[in-house]
This record gives C-alpha cells, sequence and structure tokens, in this order.
C-alpha cells in the first residue's frame, strides 16, 4: 500500500523509497499487484538467483577447494563465499516470505495516514529519522564496498590475498576458479562484467534486507511507546470501553506484526550469528599466525580485512540493538499497564485491562533461529566466546 503523506513525513517517505526501490530492483519487495505480473516476476527473480549461483559462489567455492593452499588464501575466500551463501539465504527468504510482509508495509503505510496526536506524531518521525540515518549509512557502506571491489583493484591495489605472480589489474574482484583459462580477451572482460553485475546485486541485496529489517523494527517500537502514552492517560478518558478496545486492538497487531517478521528473519539472523562468530574466529587465528610467524601480507589487504570485521560486527550490534529497543518499549507496555493507577477504576473497567496485563507480560521479541534472543546481551557473550577461542589459540599455538 502506498499513502501520500505531508512535507513533515518527508524522512518516513525518504526510508521507504529507498528500500523499495533497492528490493524492488532485485524483485523481492512485497508487492499488492504482483499477482498481475506473477510469471514475469518469478522468472526476473530465477535470473538473478542463477546469476548469483553460477558467477560468484560455485566459483568461489571451487577456488576454495583447488586453489587455496595455505590459511590466508583460505580465509580470504571464507570472506567472500560465507557472505553470499547468506545473502542468497536473505534473498529467497524475502521472496518467499512477501505475503507475510506484506500485511507489515499496509500497516505501515496505515499507521502513517490515519489521525493522531502531535506527540504520537512527533515520536513516528523520530523513529523514522533514526531509520533514514540508518538506511543511508548502509547504503552508503555498500557504494563504498562496491568501489573498493570493483574500482580500486584496477588501479593496482590489493584487496584480497593474491601471490605475488598474479596481476591485480588482471584480476578478478572475488577469488574464482574455472576449468578453462580466461585471463585472455574477450573472455575476461565479459567475466568480469558478470561478476561487477552480480557483485553489485549481492551486495544491494545484502544491504537492502538489513536495512529494510531495521525500517520495520524502528516503527513497531515508535507505535509502542505510543501505545504505552495511551496507556498511561487511559484513566482520564471519557469513553473508556472505547478507548481500551483501541489499545487492545492495537496491541493485537502490533504482536501479529513482530510474529510476522520473527516468523520471516529468525533463520537470516542465526546465519547472521554465525558468520560473526566464524569470520571473527578466523580472522582472529590469521592475526595469532601473523603474530607467531611473521607473515608477509599487503597493508592494504588487512586493512580491508579489518573493515569487513569492524562493518560485520557493526552489522551484529545493529541487529541486537534493534531487538534490545523492542524489548525495551514492550516492557514499557507492560510497566504502563501497572502505573495507569488501575486499582481506582471500577471493576468493571479494571476487568478489561487484564488482557493486556497478560499478554504484556511478556515482551515481545526477535530471535535468532528461535533459540537466541537478539539483544546486546547476546552480543556481548558472542564477542566474550570469539575472544576466549582466540586466547585459546594463542596458548596452543
Amino acid at each position: 500500500m502506498k499513502v501520500t503523506t505531508p512535507k513533515e513525513y518527508a524522512d518516513y517517505e525518504w526510508a521507504v523509497n529507498l528500500n523499495r526501490f533497492c528490493l524492488r530492483l532485485i524483485g523481492i519487495w512485497p508487492d499488492d499487484d504482483r499477482g498481475a505480473r506473477k510469471l514475469s516476476i518469478k522468472l526476473y527473480v530465477t535470473a538473478i538467483l542463477l546469476l548469483m549461483t553460477f558467477v560468484c559462489l560455485i566459483p568461489c567455492l571451487c577456488s576454495l577447494i583447488f586453489k587455496c593452499k595455505n590459511l590466508l588464501a583460505a580465509i580470504d575466500n571464507l570472506g567472500y563465499v560465507i557472505p553470499f551463501l547468506i545473502t542468497q539465504m536473505k534473498f529467497a527468504t524475502i521472496y518467499n516470505k512477501r505475503e507475510v510482509l506484506l500485511p507489515v508495509i499496509n500497516m505501515i503505510a496505515e499507521d502513517w495516514a490515519k489521525a493522531k496526536t502531535d506527540a504520537e506524531k512527533g515520536v513516528m518521525i523520530r523513529r523514522a529519522r533514526i531509520g533514514r540515518v540508518f538506511s543511508g549509512f548502509f547504503y552508503v557502506c555498500a557504494f563504498l564496498l562496491l568501489l573498493w571491489l570493483l574500482v580500486v583493484p584496477r588501479f593496482g591495489v590489493k584487496t584480497r590475498y593474491l601471490t605475488n605472480e598474479t596481476d591485480v589489474r588482471k584480476s578478478f574482484p572475488i577469488p574464482t576458479y574455472y576449468l578453462r583459462d580466461i585471463s585472455q580477451s574477450p573472455y575476461f572482460e565479459i567475466v568480469l562484467a558478470a561478476q561487477a553485475v552480480t557483485v553489485a546485486i549481492t551486495i544491494l541485496c545484502y544491504t537492502g534486507v538489513d536495512s529494510f529489517f531495521g525500517m520495520l523494527i524502528l516503527h513497531i517500537c515508535g507505535q509502542l511507546e505510543n501505545l504505552r502514552t495511551r496507556l498511561a492517560t487511559i484513566k482520564d478518558s471519557e469513553r473508556f470501553d472505547r478507548a481500551l478496545a483501541a489499545t487492545v486492538n492495537d496491541h493485537t497487531r502490533l504482536i501479529r506484526a513482530i510474529d510476522a517478521i520473527e516468523d520471516t528473519f529468525t533463520l537470516l539472523l542465526l546465519l547472521v550469528l554465525l558468520y560473526f562468530v566464524i569470520y571473527l574466529c578466523v580472522t582472529g587465528l590469521l592475526v595469532v599466525n601473523i603474530i607467531l610467524e611473521g607473515g608477509d601480507i599487503p597493508l592494504s589487504w588487512l586493512l580491508c580485512m579489518l573493515c569487513c570485521v569492524a562493518n560485520t560486527a557493526l552489522q551484529t550490534a545493529l541487529y541486537c540493538a534493534m531487538g534490545q529497543v523492542l524489548v525495551s518499549q514492550s516492557e514499557g507496555v507492560y510497566e504502563a499497564v501497572y502505573e495507569c493507577e488501575w486499582l481506582n477504576l471500577k471493576p468493571k473497567e479494571a476487568k478489561g485491562l487484564i488482557m493486556i496485563m497478560m499478554r504484556a507480560k511478556k515482551p515481545l521479541y526477535v530471535t535468532a533461529g528461535k533459540i537466541f534472543p537478539m539483544m546486546m546481551l547476546t552480543f556481548c557473550n558472542i564477542l566474550k566466546i570469539s575472544f576466549s577461542y582466540i586466547s585459546f589459540l594463542m596458548t596452543k599455538l
């Protein structure tokens, strides 16, 4: 659903339009009018999936099997293989769950279109501005990564692990292995162009899904904050029954929205956590190897790997931070019910709050694989486990 909003909602429109444009460009944005072009969308999505599989993923796996003869090469290759696998999972999951996410998208549009107080409007605008900052940051990082992979190597700078015999300008942006020699023209230019397009699509999908998740969570957090405010003043309402019914309905639809997001992103969040742990540990193993053996590696490649670790850590931290904000806001609803002076209400009115009390007692949260709740405590535990593993390596090697 697309709703025209006033100029003061420009931050919301900017973030939504950016996410809509990027995800629609790769065919996975939930749309109301998909039925009219279902076949063309399926063909388009299948073509993109095949492109990511046969141009990037399979050649990268072949390179890992046949060309990685040492630890440095294997670690460098894993830095590409794992993100490609996760991106394909993101792509397939969002596409298959588009009917689950469509009601959430429509709910967000309806929330912006309906009448609200100035305080509620201010909360939603503030959340939209945070979403705009996050979306802008994600896409700027994606653009810089694209330049780093596709443009910088053409100037002779090593952005990944290469042997001394390898000509940087004649190398591909990702480590790949092919059955025949493609270093000569025009095969090299054709494969280079195909990889450039596929890498751009992959980065767009990886970044777009993250930004989309943040937009959904931030909006629901804003609605929970507004719900808490309404509960705090519900005792002063002239039509208590009507106000309570509207509050229960709002709480119920937010719970359903979180259930839809949980159903869609739970496996993806588990993959993100596993990727962060694996990449942090193998990078730690690399650092230990350099310290103990004095390995000679290009400074540009080492800086690139450290930036990748920092980016992965920041991404995981943002996921956990979003989950933490969601838990805090849902707990705020629970506290607001008990702070609305329900003991001073009439018995009939007080009984009406029981439903919200019982449901708000269980906080809303998203999980990784329905195992780990996405909270800052989870992120800190992951860091603790990863650094413990690195310390263990340093004592054994």
